[in-house]
């Protein structure tokens, strides 16, 4: 009899152990789904981050946009040549603190027309010069990131029919 007890008590042991395993099992895949989930959540929330950030950008960029328009207008009713230099240095360190957010110059002036980046409202023709490039240049556009228009550039471009 005693052999019988000890198979049972090893074989309850076992399950016993059984059991114990199978909960460690079921905390440890519990444990990591979570860390998975926690992981997800924090690339989400970065992104989120990231993208009300360019949001708050853009729309402060586009905000002061037509003052610094006025600003160069106003430049250039300006003779007094020391009062320029001065201009041009506040001007300078504006476009510097843009550039520091991602916020740059759309180029224009001599390039391709692209309607992504580009809003023609006159067209030229000049034989000498490729069809569809860019003459002149009357609102300079901005960018962020290279990717994100602020402000299309408004430009005339070269037609040839």
């Amino acid at each position: 009899m005693p052999d019988k007890k000890n198979k049972s008590s090893s074989s309850v042991q076992q399950n016993d152990n059984n059991i114990q395993n199978s909960k460690e099992q079921e905390y440890l895949e519990l444990a990591q789904r979570l860390k998975a989930e926690f992981e997800n959540y924090k690339k989400r929330n970065a992104e989120v981050i990231s993208q009300s950030f360019d949001n708050g950008v853009c729309h402060t960029v586009a905000k002061l946009l037509p003052a610094i328009d006025s600003f160069k207008q106003a430049k250039n009713s300006i003779s007094d040549e020391n009062v320029l230099v001065g201009l041009d240095l506040v001007l300078n360190q504006i476009l510097s603190a843009f550039e520091e957010l991602g916020v740059t110059k759309i180029k224009a002036l001599g390039e391709k027309f692209d309607p992504n980046f580009h809003n023609a409202v006159l067209v030229g023709n000049e034989p000498d010069k490729p069809n569809e490039i860019i003459l002149d240049e009357f609102q300079e556009g901005f960018i962020l990131k290279n990717e994100r228009v602020i402000r299309h550039s408004v430009v005339k471009i070269n037609k040839l029919d």
